[in-house]
């Protein structure tokens, strides 16, 4: 019986029957591997941004200036705001501090156009997404002060965001000049450098929701 057993165990063997068999441990980390696709599924502790599209003349009331808050609110249709440099849109002011802060999270009315935002230390990896309306569209354009006359700006990076879109978008990119983190190229020059030396020109064309995640990148 037992030589019946160890020709037929030999036999699966040599055809290549056999299952590869993998660890309990082995198979939990290759599944989260899977999930944690970048821009779909992440884990990990990260800082969530939700950037409101709102309706010509909405006004919610108070001073939005909480800085425990994740939400700025922004006009839905930015036809209307001129942009610093050419076409449409607002302007997000982004700075680096002690931690996340928003500083001012009201861009809507015509005579305002400006949100104001503070990333916490170190480099982070961004993703944006679009939700809440099929149709939206909103293109980001990263700007960054010319350290040499601090009047002139240079374009750090562009992203066009779809609405509802189920993908996310890799906005890491928009933080990087000349291949170093923006707020460490900014601080390279000291002094010389403006407070308000980073910004998004943000053309917003219908998107009601823009989800921005932030993750700690040690690299």
């Amino acid at each position: 019986m037992y030589l019946i057993v160890a020709i037929v165990v030999l036999g699966l063997i040599i055809s290549g029957c056999f299952l590869s068999v993998v660890p309990p441990a082995e198979k939990d980390e290759t599944s989260s591997l899977t999930k944690a696709k970048p821009g779909t599924d992440f884990n990990g502790p990260h800082y969530n941004l939700n950037i409101i599209g709102k309706k010509e003349g909405w006004s919610g009331g108070g001073s939005y200036d909480n800085p425990s808050r994740h939400t700025i609110f922004v006009p839905e249709d930015t036809s209307h705001y001129i942009a610093e440099f050419g076409g449409t849109g607002i302007t997000i002011w982004m700075s680096q501090g002690d931690e996340f802060s928003v500083l001012d999270g009201n861009a809507c009315g015509l005579d305002d156009g400006v949100v104001r935002f503070q990333l916490g230390p170190g480099k982070y990896k961004v993703y944006i997404v679009a939700k809440a309306k099929l149709g939206g569209d909103t293109d980001i354009t990263s700007w960054i002060y010319d350290p040499d006359t601090a009047e002139l700006y240079n374009q750090v990076g562009t992203l066009n965001v779809g609405g509802n879109s189920k993908n996310w978008n890799n906005a890491t990119g928009l933080f990087y000049y000349k291949g170093v983190w923006v707020f460490d190229y900014l601080e390279s020059f000291g002094s010389s450098v403006p407070d308000d030396a980073y910004f998004w020109q943000y053309d917003n064309q219908g998107n009601k929701l823009v989800k921005v995640r932030f993750y700690p990148d040690p690299d």
